[in-house]
C-alpha cells in the first residue's frame, strides 16, 4: 500500500510539473513574440524615416530577444521531456541537462564526477531539482559564459557543487527576499538531513553546495 501511494505521488508530481512546464512555455512564446514585434515594429518605423542607426538599436535589441527566446524554448522543451532518472541514474541526468540546454544556449559546461554517485531514487530526485532550479537561475540571470557542475562521493554523503562565473547577487537579500528557488532547494535538502550552502558576489560568480547523506 505504500508503494502504491508513493507510486501515486510521483505520478501526480509528474503531471503538475508537466502542467507548469505548459503555463511557462505559453508565457514565455507570448513574452517574447510580444518582444520581437516591437523592436520589429520599431526598427521598421525608423528605416521608413532614414534613422538607420537608430534603427541598427533595434535590430539589436531584436537579435539579443530572439537568443534569450530560443534559450528560454530549449529549456522549457527540455523540461517536457526530461532524462528519467530511474533508467538513466543522476550523473547522466545531469550531462544531459548541460548538453541539451546550457551547451545549446552558447556557454561553457563541464560536468566531472568523483566516485559511487549512485543514490536512492528519492536522494537522485532531490539533488536533481536543486540542480535544475540553480541552472535555471544562472540561465536567466547570471549573464554567465561558464557553468560547472561537480558530483561526488564524500564518505557516506553526496556533493553536489554548481558554479558559474557570472554577475553575482546579493544572498542575503535573496535569502530575505526568498527569491531564485532558494527556499525550494533547501526546503528539499532539510528533506534528507542535508546542507546547503549559497554563495555569490558582485561580478564575482555564484556557487552553490548541497551534501546529503547517500
Amino acid at each position: 500500500e505504500n508503494a502504491q501511494l508513493f507510486e501515486r505521488a510521483r505520478e501526480l508530481a509528474v503531471v503538475e510539473e508537466r502542467q507548469r512546464v505548459a503555463r511557462d512555455l505559453h508565457d514565455s512564446v507570448t513574452q517574447s513574440l510580444y518582444g520581437l514585434t516591437l523592436f520589429a515594429d520599431g526598427a521598421a518605423r525608423l528605416l521608413a524615416i532614414g534613422q538607420q542607426d537608430k534603427a541598427a538599436g533595434y535590430l539589436d535589441q531584436l537579435r539579443q530577444t530572439a537568443r534569450e527566446a530560443l534559450s528560454q524554448m530549449r529549456l522549457l522543451v527540455f523540461e517536457l521531456r526530461p532524462p528519467e532518472l530511474e533508467l538513466v541514474g543522476l550523473a547522466a541526468a545531469l550531462e544531459a541537462r548541460l548538453d541539451s540546454v546550457e551547451g545549446r544556449a552558447g556557454f561553457r559546461t563541464s560536468f566531472t564526477q568523483d566516485g559511487d554517485v549512485q543514490a536512492a531514487p528519492q536522494v537522485e530526485e532531490a539533488l536533481y531539482r536543486i540542480a535544475q532550479e540553480a541552472l535555471n537561475n544562472a540561465l536567466k540571470h547570471s549573464r554567465a559564459s561558464l557553468v560547472q557542475v561537480d558530483l561526488r562521493r564524500r564518505g557516506s554523503a553526496l556533493c553536489l557543487t554548481i558554479t558559474d562565473d557570472g554577475v553575482g547577487f546579493d544572498v542575503d537579500a535573496v535569502r530575505r527576499a526568498g527569491g531564485f528557488g532558494l527556499r525550494s532547494m533547501q526546503e528539499r535538502s532539510a528533506r534528507l538531513g542535508g546542507r546547503l550552502r549559497l554563495e555569490s558576489a558582485a561580478l564575482g560568480g555564484t556557487r552553490l553546495t548541497v551534501e546529503v547523506p547517500a
